[in-house]
């Protein structure tokens, strides 16, 4: 009987690591799209800093609005780093979020 019982306790132990093994390798719907929503901020972070280089050169314009659009390019990098988080660690939660704040945006 207690042979039944550590043999039964090995087999749930395998068959629970194949379990993981398996269902872990892949990706929710959500953290999905959320690739493609680190691949939008980053063309919105390059247009940014575009925006910036040139503000820059012309020194007329004001002081504010290139405070104003680094501003915008430090909250979307730290954006950005908190969604590639969230993919790599594959959270369905912190990915939901950032895709309802996505979509508010549109």
């Amino acid at each position: 009987m207690k042979l039944f019982k550590i043999l039964g306790g090995i087999l749930a132990a395998i068959a629970g690591i194949a379990g993981m093994l398996f269902a872990g390798g892949k990706k929710s719907q959500e953290v999905k799209e959320l690739k493609t929503v680190i691949k939008e901020n980053k063309k919105e972070e390059k247009k940014v800093e575009e925006t910036i280089e040139v503000l820059e050169k012309d020194k007329v314009k004001n002081k504010k609005e290139i405070t104003a659009a680094k501003r915008k390019l430090t909250r979307s990098k730290n954006e950005v780093k908190k969604m590639e988080k969230a993919y790599e660690e594959d959270d369905i939660e912190s990915a939901e979020d950032f895709l309802k704040k996505f979509a508010k945006n549109k």
